[in-house]
């Protein structure tokens, strides 16, 4: 088979045709043709390159393989042959290109001529990689419909070669600067950062937060290193948000702090939700909605630029994850794929009162059945406005129960602060390790070598298929189950390492979550006939349900202090 290049003059112009390396393992290994094909159709995988720029061997030419080798499974097809002409250019005429032709040739005959290999058809990541003259795609195109099935793939997009009509001989004609380029060249930029992004290299954007902008003296890239002014502000952003803080108070205390973007405006919510939920800051990518993982391993890809760890920050993949499994809104899935409508769960209300939500109205409906739906904060105006906000059923066909909101607020709150220090106070914070966190880097690992296996032509698709399938779904099952793991740990958190300094310190939203853990409901009761609205207010209408317990374990030294919690009383 053709191989143009001279070791003992090495060139970056070359042309060579050789087996699919997947094949040629299986082959070597004692394989047939057919159990490796297993029903799929043979293609050719062509690649080219007009100015070969990058570092190394043929990097660009192999990227293009891999992408071609891919896109076959799609369509139920497999490369089984490598043509490529590297560092020619398709645009001339006097330019020749021996692998193309060959190729062509190949197609022709409807297989290649040393080894018998069968080839159906041809499939590139662009069409331009292949043809850029009307008489190189005329000649492709006939040795499709004569010795072929007419099997072109562009990409991931099967072209019909044997029934154009005209749409594909079109482009030829036309500007090359029309809408057409820019497409393929805005594919062609994709491609190159997913693929930047699969080895683990920095890619070209403006300076993010954190990190420094270019230089020549000491020489850097943008987004290299820590910018050791920002850095430890948006840890601290990171981790009060993994800690269940509001985007707003997180934003806010970041304003106190004197935090400016790197534009030197100061910091908007809109930017810290960017910044936190980038997975730059761990040394993560993602790409077309899917982080990218090393394929070796399964793991997530780690960039080659100064990132957070555990060890140096206390922060990490997993707090990433934790807080991106609290994030419903898409704009802030920083290209993560959003979930299936179907999957979602509700997305609750902001509310801007303490108990809004948790209490109930207990008024009786015409039915003789308590309304039971939620009262929430209203602001007074007018001659009430001197009363103060009030607390309000939400129920269009009721709002027959109302109460002021500040002495609402200050006794449920002392009901909450005796609960938890009878119950919470003394216990201290921890997160318990996963226990399946061993099984799923098995699991990991398992996958890797399938694929690799399946890479080399060790395994046949027929074969191993099925297990791939189940373990995917398997690791889903875990990661799933782990982000949960997570999330429950950061809820039992808020109640260990109880204190009345932690619940000054926590904003809004982690109080209203602290209450939800402990409380069910808080219901309303009408004030009794004869007394007036303005009569003062009366605790005892106010009826607490606590939960259940479902008490995280106590620390040693302290037993049983977190699981009594049956009783419940309401302190007096």
């Amino acid at each position: 088979m053709m191989d143009t290049r001279n070791p003992s003059r090495p060139s970056r112009k070359f042309s060579r045709v050789y087996v699919a390396p997947a094949l040629a393992a299986h082959l070597d290994g004692g394989g047939t043709l057919d159990e490796w094909l297993a029903g799929r159709q043979p293609l050719a995988s062509y690649a080219r390159i007009s100015a070969d720029q990058l570092d190394g061997e043929a990097v660009g030419i192999g990227r293009q393989h891999g992408h071609n080798t891919a896109n076959a499974l799609l369509h139920g097809c497999a490369v089984v042959m490598h043509y490529e002409d590297n560092n020619i250019t398709a645009a001339k005429r006097e330019v020749k290109r021996p692998a193309f032709l060959q190729m062509v040739e190949n197609i022709s005959s409807g297989q290649e001529e040393e080894t018998g290999i069968p080839i159906r058809g041809c499939i590139a990541i662009e069409k331009k990689r292949v043809y850029r003259l009307p008489r190189d795609f005329v000649a492709l195109q006939d040795a499709l419909i004569l010795g072929g099935e007419g099997i072109f793939i562009e990409e991931k997009r099967r072209l019909d070669f044997v029934n154009d009509d005209g749409d594909i001989i079109s482009g030829l004609v036309t500007s090359g600067t029309g809408e057409s380029e820019v497409r393929d060249t805005r594919n062609r930029t994709r491609r190159n950062a997913v693929d930047r992004a699969k080895e683990g290299k920095r890619y070209g954007a403006p300076r993010r937060f954190g990190w420094h902008g270019a230089s020549k003296a000491p020489y850097r890239e943008t987004n290299e290193k820590i910018n050791p002014t920002e850095w430890p502000h948006m840890i601290n952003m990171i981790k009060r948000r993994a800690q269940g803080k509001s985007w707003r108070s997180i934003t806010g205390q970041a304003r106190k702090d004197g935090v400016v973007s790197v534009r030197g405006n100061p910091i908007s919510e809109a930017a810290v939700k960017t910044i936190v939920t980038n997975p730059a800051w761990w040394g993560g990518r993602v790409i077309n909605g899917e982080l990218i993982k090393d394929p070796r391993t399964g793991n997530p890809m780690i960039g080659d630029w100064e990132h957070a760890t555990e060890e140096k920050d206390g922060v990490g993949y997993e707090t990433w994850a934790l807080i991106m499994a609290g994030i419903k809104s898409s704009p802030l899935h920083s290209g993560m794929k959003d979930k299936d409508p179907k999957e979602k769960e509700e997305q609750p209300r902001t509310r801007s009162y303490l108990w809004s939500g948790y209490t109930k109205c207990g008024r009786i409906n015409e039915l003789g059945e308590p309304c039971l739906s939620g009262l929430n904060g209203n602001k007074q105006s007018g001659k009430n406005a001197k009363y103060g906000d009030i607390y309000r059923c939400g129920d269009p066909s009721c709002k027959g129960i109302a109460r002021r909101a500040a002495p609402v607020d200050a006794y449920l709150t002392g009901l909450l602060m005796a609960y938890m220090d009878k119950h919470f106070s003394g216990t201290e914070e921890k997160t318990a390790p996963w226990p399946d966190a061993d099984n799923l880097e098995n699991l990991v690992t398992q996958r890797s070598n399938i694929k690799r296996s399946l890479l080399e032509g060790e395994s046949d698709w027929s074969d191993v298929g099925d297990l791939l399938s189940q373990v995917n779904r398997r690791i889903s099952t875990l990661e799933e189950e782990r982000t949960a793991h997570l999330q429950n740990e950061q809820r039992r958190n808020l109640l260990r390492g109880w204190s009345h300094a932690k619940w000054q310190s926590m904003d809004l939203a982690q109080k209203r979550k602290l209450i939800g853990e402990v409380i069910s409901a808080v219901i309303v009761m009408p004030i009794p006939e004869g007394r007036g609205t303005k009569a003062p207010f009366d605790p005892t209408l106010l009826r607490v349900s606590w939960k259940k317990p479902k008490a995280p374990s106590s620390p040693q030294g302290n037993p049983g202090r977190e699981g009594d919690r049956s009783a419940a009383p309401v302190p007096g």
